[in-house]
This record gives structure tokens, C-alpha cells and sequence, in this order.
């Protein structure tokens, strides 16, 4: 009773975690999905405490407890980074619109360990179904979206359609994986439901990753089909399977060097977004050179960016233009948490590929079709995660599907004629495993969750009313308004430091020189190295015309951004305005070290 409970209850919390969001908060999206996944998977972690004690006591596989003792390491050791991080509001939650924090990582742990412990064959297809179910309601929203009739209209920042994610790339990818699911149904025995539901998601889910215009869920598509094909072919010979491997590493490696604007494949698969994944890349080496054990602290990766980066970026790029991410969640946790936090991760995810090997060479059946079709759907989002960002939308699945893979292919035996029908009898005959404290447990870990996330979220709705409340300059008092609104809005969450920086912000598209510049000040108060804020606060001082006053923000701004021309020119204009014709020379000399033929270049040649 209780493992179908659990493995429904996961199924449903991946669904809801994906599709979540709420329109009314400033981050809509994966505050939303970070929120519900984890107040669910406490709520779920609590109705299954009592019974994940039996087992832990009477289970006799090792693996299963080298996989929960891994996770318990690294949990553990996250948490010690984030109480040592300068921002600890910010390494628990993630940073506004990533929301990849303490909080949303221990969600993940629990989800995983509830998944090794609960999930058995036979319920397998109650994941599967809530995957489907989310993927055609995911995919109708694109198709809405795609002809202009979305119920929700949204700012128009990408050109392919973000559907319930706001990132076209996190669509895409989600939807790639409800295809690679409905083509697994259509290939395998399954109920008339399943296959009703494969046969509506498999033609919308291709047609919103293809108005999405994201490669990474073509990509992913095309790897979880592998999979499939590859469990096949060794199926019917090991030969053909061999062969297969090879086909599809050669493949892969055209991919691979065509993705590097390399090979015939170049023209097809090469965009600028390597390049920047490669910047990305290199800035969070340079971190973790720098702070190997320790790392720069849990989400601090945008802070230091830009202290980190190379004069190859800046150039390439231009000097504004950074990432709060790296873009490739080993690398994020080993520049954010330090080498040890990322190789235990590395450690667990290539221990899940090598049990999912295992499994399906000793498991057949049933047991070995569900065993692929984890691996089919796990193996896209560790390629979606080498390339991109930690999405919660997303990278649920990843730890559903891993602890899946691992519940799948440590059990015993798969049970005679397991299918739902079987499931649905064997449920009715089976006493109830339910400890009558299980739903108070679940009760009070649900509302602890709760009482920590909640409050985040609720400033995060007071802030989107008062970041984009308007200013009408014919009334002072509306602008008194509108300060007072954000400054009551930092208050409900004071300790994330961010939300002064985007006081600042708004005041400062409201040209509000003198307000914006204290909301500066107060963000900086908070966090010395806020390299916006002191830009905001620069740069408010250099529009209300009072260069000299902006001189002390600017040498912040090029302290903590050695190569950044564009502050520096405005630091050579503040000099001028001042008179300081010395510091002038020596700054109009370094935009010229950095890039001499640039436009910031020929600007200090005209001063």
C-alpha cells in the first residue's frame, strides 16, 4: 500500500513540479516549481519516515544504503558550505530565477532516497503516466502559446516558445523527455490508457520542442531513443548491440565536433551559445583554481563572475555581458561548494549508470522494460545538465528517475504477471503497511517546509507589485509610493540581499536618481561585492549629474570588474569632469590595454 502511495506521490510531484507556476510572483516560474517540489517532498518524506526505518533495519542490499549514506555525504556537506557562505539567505534558496539553493538540493536528496526505498515494478507505470500526463498538458500550452492564445501572456525574451518554463531550452527539454516516454509505450505493452495518452503526447510534444527551437531537446530526444534501440538490439543479439554502440558513438562524436563548429555537422548543430557555455566554463575553473576545497560559497557563482573571467570573454562577449550560472551542474557545485561537494555528485550519478548497466544485463522482463525506460529518460538530463543550468522543472526528474533506476535494479525478482491490472489486485489483498502516525509526520514535515519556503514567496509577490509599480512625474507622491512599496517589500524578506539590488533597479529605469542610489547603498550595506549595486549606484550618481560623487561606486565597479571597458570609460568621464587629469590618463591607458580598437577605446580617445 504504501509503495504505491509513494511512487504515486512522486509521480505527481514531478508532474506538478514541472507545469507549476504562479503568475503573481516576481519569479513565476522556478520559485513556483522549487516550492512545490519542496513542500511535496517533505510532505512525502514524513508519510514514509516510519517505514523507511523498518527498511533501512531489515533491507539486506548494500547498495541501496551506499546510495543513501552518498546522498545523507553530500547533503551534509552542502549544508556546512551554506552556513559558511557570506549570503546564507541566498545558498538556501539559489539565487531569484534559479532557485538551485540548500533547500531545493535537500528536496532532491529526499526525493531520491524515498524513490531507491518505495518504488517497485510493478507501480512503475504510475511515474510514467504522471511524465505523460504532464507532457500533454506541458505541450498544449505550447501549441496555445505558438498560435498566440496562451491563457497567461508573458514578455516576449526568446524567440522559440518557453510554454510553462519561461526558457525555451527547459521545454524543450522537458517535453523531449515526454516524447522518449510516449515512443517507449508505443513500443512496449502497455494499457489502452498509456497508449491513448503516448498517441496524443508523441505529435504535440515534437511540435512544441520544435517551436521551442531548443537543441537540447532534440538532442535529448534523439539519446533516449538510442537507448531504447540499443536495449533492443542487445535483446535480440549481442552483436547488433555492439554494433549499435558503435553507430551511435560515432554519431556522437559527429555531434560532439559539429556542436564545436567542427565537421560536416558544423553548419546544422554549431550556435554562439557554445561559445558561451565555453566562457562559462572557463570563469568556473578559474574558481575552483582559485578556492579548490571550499569553492567561492553556494550560489555566489554570479557574484565573482565577473572578478573570474578572462579578457576572451569580455572581448568576445562584450564586457557587460556575464551568467549567475555555469551552465554545467558539476562545475556549479565544485566552484560554489568546492571539489569534494562536486565529486560526490559525480560519484552517485556514475554509481546509478553503473547499477542501470547492471540491471539490465541480470533483470528481463518487465523489470529490465521499466529499468530502460529510467535510463532512457535519466540519460538526456545528464546531458542536459552538462550543458545547461539546474532547472527544478527539469531536474526533478533526474533524481526520480536515478533513484528509480536504482529501486528497479536492486530488487530481487520482478513479480509474476506484474502489470497494472495485477497492481491494481495485488493493492486490494495487501494488509495496509501504514503506520497510523505516518500522515501526522507527513503533516508536521509539510508545514515545516512550509514555514521555511513560504516566506521567500510571499515577498516575492509584494516585490513583482512593487517593482512594477508606475511613476507618474506630475505627482511626487508617487514615487514616495513606490519607494515605500519596495522598502517594505525587502523588509518581509530581509535577509536576501537581492531584492535592494532590484529597488535599485526599478528606481533607476524610473529615473529616480537620489531614491535608487540609497537602495544601492542598502544593497551594498548587505553584500560588499554586489558588483550591480554599485553600478546602479554609479551610474545614478553620473545621470543626476554629479560625477564627482559617483568616483568612490566606480572604482568599486572596476575593482570588481577588471575588464570591463565600459565602466572604465565612465570612470575616465568622472576624472575629466573632476579635473584629475592624471587618474584620467591612467584609466584612458588601461581601456586601451584592454581592447584599442574597441568602441569604448575610440570614446576615451575622444574625450
Amino acid at each position: 500500500m504504501i509503495n504505491r502511495r509513494i511512487t504515486l506521490g512522486l509521480g505527481l510531484l514531478g508532474a506538478l513540479g514541472s507545469l507549476a507556476i504562479f503568475t503573481n510572483l516576481f519569479d513565476p516560474f522556478a520559485a513556483a516549481k522549487s516550492f512545490v517540489i519542496a513542500v511535496t517532498s517533505a510532505g512525502l518524506f514524513g508519510y514514509g519516515l516510519i517505514e523507511l526505518i523498518r527498511k533501512w533495519k531489515l533491507d539486506n542490499s548494500r547498495v541501496r544504503k551506499y546510495f543513501v549514506i552518498g546522498l545523507v555525504g553530500f547533503i551534509g556537506l552542502l549544508l556546512v558550505r551554506t552556513f559558511t557562505t557570506s549570503d546564507i539567505n541566498g545558498a538556501l534558496f539559489g539565487v531569484v530565477g534559479r532557485h538551485s539553493g540548500f533547500v531545493s538540493y535537500l528536496a532532491y536528496a529526499l526525493i531520491f532516497i524515498l524513490a531507491v526505498n518505495f518504488i517497485q515494478i510493478q507501480y512503475s507505470y504510475l511515474l510514467l503516466r504522471s511524465l505523460l500526463i504532464a507532457g500533454l498538458i506541458g505541450s498544449l500550452y505550447s501549441l496555445l502559446e505558438y498560435f498566440g492564445a496562451e491563457p497567461w501572456k508573458m514578455s516576449k525574451v526568446y524567440e522559440g516558445t518557453s510554454g510553462l518554463f519561461g526558457n525555451p531550452n527547459f521545454s524543450g527539454a522537458f517535453l523531449a523527455l515526454t516524447v522518449v516516454g510516449s515512443i517507449w509505450v508505443l513500443l512496449h505493452q502497455s494499457s489502452n490508457f498509456d497508449k491513448v495518452l503516448a498517441v496524443l503526447v508523441a505529435p504535440l510534444g515534437l511540435f512544441g520542442v520544435y517551436t521551442s527551437k531548443a537543441l537540447q531537446g532534440v538532442i535529448s530526444i534523439l539519446i533516449g531513443i538510442s537507448v531504447i534501440i540499443l536495449i533492443k538490439l542487445f535483446i535480440k543479439n549481442r552483436n547488433l548491440g555492439f554494433a549499435g554502440i558503435t553507430g551511435i558513438a560515432v554519431a556522437g562524436m559527429l555531434g560532439v565536433l559539429g556542436s564545436l563548429q567542427m565537421g560536416p555537422l558544423s553548419p546544422l548543430l554549431y550556435k554562439t551559445s557554445v561559445s558561451e557555455r565555453g566562457d562559462m566554463w572557463r570563469t568556473a575553473i578559474a574558481m575552483i583554481k582559485d578556492q579548490p576545497l571550499w569553492g567561492v560559497g553556494i550560489e555566489r557563482y554570479g557574484v565573482y563572475f565577473r572578478q573570474y573571467r578572462d579578457l576572451k570573454q569580455s572581448l568576445r562577449a562584450g564586457p557587460d555581458v556575464f551568467s549567475d550560472n555555469a551552465h554545467n551542474v558539476v562545475l556549479h557545485l565544485m566552484t560554489t561548494g568546492g571539489i569534494t561537494l562536486g565529486l560526490i555528485y559525480v560519484l552517485i550519478n556514475v554509481a546509478v549508470f553503473a547499477v542501470a548497466i547492471k540491471g539490465l544485463i541480470n533483470s528481463k522482463g518487465l523489470q529490465r522494460d521499466y529499468l530502460g525506460l529510467m535510463l532512457a529518460l535519466w540519460l538526456p538530463i545528464q546531458a542536459q545538465n552538462s550543458i545547461s543550468v539546474d532547472n527544478p522543472g527539469v531536474f526533478v526528474w533526474s533524481w526520480i528517475l536515478g533513484g528509480a533506476i536504482v529501486a528497479l535494479a536492486t530488487q530481487n525478482q520482478e513479480p509474476p504477471k506484474a502489470n497494472e491490472k495485477q497492481a491494481k489486485k495485488m493493492t486490494k489483498n495487501v494488509v495496509s503497511e501504514v503506520h497510523p502516525l505516518s500522515s501526522v509526520l507527513a503533516l508536521v514535515c509539510l508545514i515545516a517546509m512550509v514555514s521555511v519556503t513560504v516566506k521567500p514567496l510571499i515577498a516575492q509577490k509584494s516585490f513583482a507589485f512593487a517593482f512594477y509599480l508606475g511613476v507618474d512625474p506630475s505627482i511626487p507622491v508617487s514615487l514616495t509610493n513606490k519607494e515605500a512599496a519596495l522598502i517594505k517589500a525587502e523588509k518581509q524578506d530581509p535577509g536576501n540581499i537581492t531584492w535592494p539590488r532590484y529597488s535599485a533597479n526599478s528606481l533607476f529605469i524610473d529615473k529616480a536618481w537620489k531614491e535608487s542610489i540609497a537602495a544601492a547603498n542598502r544593497a551594498v550595506s548587505k553584500d560588499s561585492d554586489d558588483w550591480v549595486s554599485w553600478w546602479f549606484m554609479a551610474s545614478a550618481y553620473e545621470q543626476s549629474g554629479d560625477r564627482i560623487a559617483a568616483i568612490p561606486a566606480r572604482l568599486k565597479t572596476v575593482e570588481l570588474d577588471p575588464f570591463n571597458t565600459s565602466v572604465l570609460l565612465e570612470l575616465a568621464k568622472n576624472y575629466r569632469a573632476s579635473g584629475d587629469a592624471m587618474n584620467f590618463e591612467k584609466t584612458k591607458s588601461a581601456i586601451l590595454k584592454i581592447n584599442p580598437t574597441g568602441a569604448d577605446a575610440q570614446a576615451v580617445n575622444g574625450l
